[in-house]
């Protein structure tokens, strides 16, 4: 048994997540024959709330949904950096790099509501319960093997939208690095009627090993995140919410409220991968979002980065009628934005989670000093909004 997209360009687009689905509209605009295939049976949205920054927010308002997800979100004006005895550490504004600037705090449902209608709008076609298992040469393209035995294709173009744990990556790629980080959260989304939480990313350390995290999270909602060890993560959700409570909200100064609202909500298992492939481009395949680059969550860039994926590779389409030369266009365009990102990533990470305790106290007592001037606090702006490059310049969407 076989389905295809009929005449013309036509592109398999593995995984209905944020970047996947923002690429299956904008393609699907251009006139392409866009099919989504995800795995999971019900389309839906998971894992925790997402702070979409200044590149993710320039893609959703070319996408459409911009205004519409801006009145869904809760603006986060500030980081509130303090360690769980009170000293500030990490204290500044986005207006402090760029006026009027601010961070998206976006429920996951809304984002992925919104993305899925204008796919589909925009003519793709979603199929669920769709695991992909293989991909078959098929001419000059591919076509795509399900666990149902259902072969899809053949098209021009598949792309990996799959996220970290990628099954497109794995079939077409050799990736420099894959593998689990060692350390990992739990969470939790709690109501916050009270605006709590105010318009401030709240992080709250004692050590390396202990970091407190809230994000305001659309309407009226909060996501909690504790970081725990990856392999520890299951325990600490088996144990119960009352006892993530008692141990957590003493930690949590005026916070504390929130947190006790994770008994009523309970935990949830957050793991992340390092993924580092050496090109996201191949012979009529692409990786964009986590599967081409899935990093450590600490800096939130990580749905921005995918967004940007998704308008570089159907700019680069638009440009190029040779798909061969789209893709190497956007790898192009993104080598330079991505790299900096992942080695930011890798620097920064162990600073913030880790096992290594005594680095905490200079750390802290750094940042306490260095968040005190404007150029630091502008250079963190810069680096939140996801527009850096390195060693210096800035990164902006083509077109």
């Amino acid at each position: 048994m076989s389905t295809t997209g009929g005449p013309g360009r036509r592109v398999a687009v593995v995984g209905a997540g944020v970047s996947g689905l923002a690429l299956a509209t904008f393609l699907a605009r251009d006139g392409w024959h866009v099919t989504v295939l995800e795995r999971t049976p019900d389309l839906g949205p998971v894992g925790a709330g997402i702070l979409l920054q200044h590149l993710g927010q320039q893609v959703a308002h070319r996408l459409g949904i911009g205004e519409a997800l801006r009145a869904l979100s809760a603006p986060v004006r500030r980081v509130d950096g303090a360690t769980t005895s009170g000293m500030t550490t990490m204290s500044f504004a986005y207006a402090d790099g760029v006026p009027g600037a601010m961070g998206w705090g976006v429920h996951r449902g809304d984002l992925f509501t919104l993305l899925h209608e204008a796919a589909v709008d925009a003519g793709a076609v979603v199929v669920p319960r769709c695991e992909v298992v293989g991909l078959r040469r098929s001419g000059t393209g591919w076509s795509v093997e399900a666990a149902d035995g259902v072969v899809h294709g053949p098209f021009d173009l598949v792309v990996g939208a799959d996220g970290a744990g990628s099954r497109v990556r794995a079939l077409a790629f050799e990736p420099r690095t894959d593998r689990r980080y060692g350390w990992g959260a739990v969470w939790a989304i709690v109501p916050d009627p009270e605006h709590l939480a105010g318009d401030a990313l709240v992080q709250r350390w004692r050590d390396t090993r202990t970091t407190l995290g809230l994000l305001p999270t659309g309407r009226d909602r909060v996501s909690i995140f504790w970081s725990v060890r990856a392999r520890e993560a299951d325990a600490v959700v088996a144990a119960g919410p009352a006892a993530f409570v008692d141990r957590v909200a003493p930690l949590a100064g005026r916070f504390a409220p929130l947190v006790e609202r994770v008994a009523d909500v309970g935990l949830l298992p957050a793991r992340y991968r390092d993924v580092v492939v050496g090109s996201p481009v191949g012979d009529r395949v692409v990786l964009v979002g986590d599967a081409a680059h899935a990093m450590s969550p600490q800096l939130g860039i990580g749905a921005s980065m995918g967004l940007a994926d998704a308008w570089s590779l159907a700019w680069a389409l638009r440009e190029h009628r040779d798909v061969g030369a789209a893709l190497a266009a956007h790898a192009d365009l993104r080598r330079r934005h991505v790299t900096a990102y992942r080695w930011l990533s890798m620097l920064l990470t162990p600073v913030f989670q880790s096992g290594l305790v005594p680095i905490g106290p200079p750390r802290d007592a750094a940042l306490a000093v260095a968040c005190r001037t404007g150029f630091v606090r502008r250079q963190a702006v810069s680096l939140l909004m996801g527009t850096r490059l390195l060693p210096r310049g800035t990164w902006s969407l083509p077109g």
